[in-house]
């Protein structure tokens, strides 16, 4: 009978000395013969702090297309995001037209995901945006400069932001001054954005020149004193006075004997003086007993 016991009890040694893993250790760590593993549990080193993994400490693995940053030999992980990027290519949008927006996270562990536009809430923080649809395609407004645009992204309560610049395509394409023959950086600079007054037939300072006349002498159709004045004196030789002259017009002086709409000509011949913004155009031919003038103005 004692010898069955001792056997016993030597059967039962071998058995628990079979269930203990033997210790690990290197330069950098040490994993204790406590337990089998880690098991949700922590273990640390010199170097390094291993937890919840069941095993040995994994590796970190890369991928460039899509980029991507994984860690190896884990059951699974939790993580945090602690950033989110927002990019375009490029960052500059055509008025009315689209551009997918893009997204990637950085999470807590320095790992990065690519997202999907749909994994996103996007929201357009300022600028011409028209809208960004829940896949992240931007839509452009109607502008009439390059005008800047900022967007937001929003990743589990994590938010982005990325600029754009919405680029003026047309120069006579805005609102309700689309196609009516002036620019509309003119017309957003002295009437703002869809005001009637700033058509080409109106006269909003009640001068008796309208828009496009103004435009084109260079003048501010908003005040009242800012006209185009030409007058015609002398007898034998016609002077004929213009103000203001700039220098990035062109002025025709045109003459007539009977106001017919196909009586009209050039004048040739004539001397010409600038002092300033005054130009003084001198008719040396006073042949003629009468003659009426008009004066063309030319813009660029």
């Amino acid at each position: 009978m004692r010898a069955h016991l001792t056997s016993f009890w030597v059967l039962y040694f071998a058995l628990v000395l079979s269930l203990h893993a033997g210790p690990r250790t290197s330069t950098s760590y040490c994993i204790t013969t406590d337990s089998i593993a880690a098991g949700g549990a922590r273990n640390t080193g010199t170097s390094y702090t291993n937890d919840g993994n069941v095993g040995g400490v994994g590796g970190i693995a890369t991928a460039s297309a899509p980029a991507e940053t994984l860690k190896a030999g884990y059951v699974g992980q939790l993580t945090e995001v602690s950033a989110v990027q927002l990019a375009a290519s490029p960052t500059t949008v055509n008025e009315d037209t689209t551009r997918q927006l893009a997204a990637t996270a950085t999470l807590d562990d320095a790992t990065t995901a690519v997202l999907l536009g749909t994994d996103l809430n996007w929201s357009v923080v300022s600028g011409p945006i028209a809208s960004i649809n829940t896949s992240g395609l931007a839509t452009a407004a109607n502008v009439y400069q390059n005008t800047a645009a900022t967007v937001q992204g929003s990743y589990r309560g994590v938010n982005g932001t990325l600029g754009l610049t919405i680029v003026n395509v047309g120069t006579d394409d805005l609102g309700l001054y689309a196609a009516d023959g002036l620019p509309d950086a003119w017309q957003v600079q002295h009437f703002g954005q869809n005001n009637p007054l700033a058509a080409p037939t109106a006269d909003a300072s009640g001068t008796g020149q309208n828009n496009l006349l103004k435009y084109t002498a260079g003048l501010i159709p908003t005040d009242r004193s800012s006209r185009l004045l030409t007058n015609v004196g002398g007898s034998g030789t016609h002077t004929i006075t213009i103000s203001p002259r700039l220098s990035d017009r062109t002025y025709a002086v045109q003459f007539s004997t009977t106001l017919s709409a196909n009586g009209w000509q050039t004048l040739t011949g004539a001397t010409i003086q600038d002092n300033g913004q005054t130009r003084t155009v001198t008719d040396l031919d006073g042949t003629s007993t009468r003659k009426f003038y008009r004066v063309q103005v030319s813009y660029p």
